[in-house]
């Protein structure tokens, strides 16, 4: 599957509004359309979303939502960026770190959704490192309920 690092349409980030998505809190979650992946038809969307955690101040890590098959996935994952210096090359590495359990459906395993994500992942890294110059693919370890699932 292809996924492209871009702006939603104007009309999937209504429909995604229209939703009326909220945190825990019940507070509206805040969507950023101008950075997600996503598919050719838009049915698959991940991007991330903004909730904060004022009740503990050392919970560091990012929150996301991801559109597929018509379930929503919330989900903390933790993102973090290598860089080794071997001889002369530079070597950089991406590591993501899924904090949270994904939930099964009737329709959609885990596994289904781990195999898209890491595509995802792996489109959101390449698109991270735009601006570095790198040779052939970017090295990435993506880990899930403490095992490595890919890289």
């Amino acid at each position: 599957m292809k996924f492209e690092y871009r702006y939603l349409s104007e009309k999937r980030a209504a429909e995604i509004d229209a939703m009326g998505l909220k945190d825990p809190y019940g507070n509206k979650i805040c969507i950023n359309y101008a950075k997600c992946v996503t598919n050719e038809d838009e049915s698959i969307v991940f991007q991330q979303i903004y909730v904060a955690h004022f009740y503990n101040i050392e919970y560091d890590c990012d929150q996301y939502i991801l559109f597929y098959k018509g379930y929503r996935y919330f989900l903390e994952m933790v993102y973090s960026l290598s860089k080794v210096i071997d001889g002369e090359a530079v070597l950089f590495s991406f590591k993501f770190v899924i904090l949270n359990t994904i939930p099964e459906h009737d329709k959609c395993s885990s596994e289904e959704v781990l195999s898209v994500l890491k595509d995802i992942l792996y489109e959101k890294g390449r698109n991270i490192s735009s601006n570095m110059v790198l040779e052939g693919d970017i090295p990435m370890e993506i880990i899930y309920k403490g095992e490595k699932i890919y890289g």
